[in-house]
């Protein structure tokens, strides 16, 4: 699959982008997408505040926060009102915890007891059967899902028994499933070397390595200062940036196999979307080093604009999945919009990654 000629000049620039620019980009992604809902269905993936739409919302309040567009919020709040502040069905599944994100976006904004009251009574029912992070936790998307929620929960109570919980939890899924050797974390136990299927070498998708690197932010976003594991998160989140900087392809996407570009040769949206907003929050936090990573956050920015066609659909989304695969230039899901105003959040708020007005 060959990328396009103005995907392949995107990739290539490294021009600033103008606030305005991607303010507009922005919301032309989202108003696509609040135009083009997921269909709910009897899967626990399609439920209405399922991971799903979840993760969407977790882009949009980001926009919100970013923008100051009364849009965004009503989208959000309207969404987390209609599902009762309730997290999706499953107790113990982190994907159904993703949607308390939004939530507590919301709540620590504007307050509202009842916005979080679901999602504490979840928490405490967790802490009260406690099992490992690999048990519960075996696959890495769950580093995106349920650890950013804890965090801000911690935060919006002033309860220590949550962010306890998340370390915990998280550092025991990082034994389970990160190879010390790549700096990249493992799907789930299925593709461990040996494991059948996995042609006898290591795969690394790269959605779900961008599930945690953007996960990552979100959680050190909201640990104190003086928290004593945040300086684990911030060196993991450090090791893995370093590991994907020099495998973004000359076109400014990340491919869906990391350590095979050749697999799956076309470009993929949702990872890439998720690497270069963690570029960019890193750049914009001291954490990582400007001249050597906003270009490449900034020339992802230029490539997944140019996967956006004129109704503001986002293309060369890898379809719902568990490891590599492809993506065509008509594929969309929710999940890399949402990515997308994430990536266009972070911009927006490091004025040295844009242009300066004229």
């Amino acid at each position: 699959m060959a990328v396009g000629a103005a995907a392949g000049r995107a990739g290539e620039s490294t021009r600033e982008p103008a606030a305005a620019e991607v303010r507009a980009a922005m919301r032309r992604v989202f108003d696509y997408q609040l135009a083009h809902p997921l269909p709910v269905g009897p899967g626990q993936s399609d439920v209405a505040h399922g991971w799903i739409n979840a993760t969407f919302y977790t882009g949009v309040t980001a926009a919100w926060r970013a923008t100051g567009e009364a849009g965004y919020r009503d989208a959000a709040f309207h969404w987390a009102e209609a599902a009762h502040w309730e997290p999706a069905p499953r107790l113990r599944h982190a994907d159904d915890h993703c949607c308390a994100q939004t939530y507590l976006d919301l709540y620590l904004a504007e307050g509202g007891p009842e916005k979080i009251a679901p999602f504490r009574r979840t928490v405490d029912a967790l802490i009260a059967d406690p099992r490992p992070g690999r048990v519960d936790w075996w696959w890495c998307d769950s580093l995106y899902m349920a650890p950013p929620a804890l965090a801000r929960l911690a935060q919006a109570t002033g309860d220590a028994r949550y962010r306890e919980y998340l370390h915990r939890m998280y550092w025991d899924t990082v034994a389970f499933l990160f190879d010390e050797q790549e700096s990249l974390f493992f799907r789930d136990e299925n593709f461990f070397p040996g494991r059948p299927g996995t042609e006898g070498r290591k795969i690394f998708w790269s959605r779900g390595n961008g599930w945690v690197f953007a996960g990552l932010t979100r959680v050190i976003d909201f640990l104190p200062a003086d928290d004593p594991v945040r300086p684990r998160y911030v060196s993991l989140f450090r090791r893995m940036a370093a590991k994907l900087l020099p495998l973004q392809q000359p076109d400014g996407f990340w491919r869906s196999d990391l350590l095979a570009a050749e697999k799956f040769p076309g470009p993929e949206s949702s990872g890439t979307a998720f690497f270069a907003t963690g570029f960019a929050w890193g750049v914009a936090h001291g954490l990582l080093d400007r001249v050597a990573y906003q270009p490449a956050a900034i020339r992802a920015w230029h490539s997944l604009n140019s996967a956006v066609n004129a109704d503001g659909r986002l293309g060369y989304v890898q379809a719902v999945g568990f490891k590599p695969g492809p993506a065509g230039p008509d594929d969309t899901k929710p999940y890399a919009a949402g990515a997308f105003l994430l990536l266009g959040s972070q911009l927006l708020s490091d004025p040295l990654s844009l242009a300066h007005e004229k």
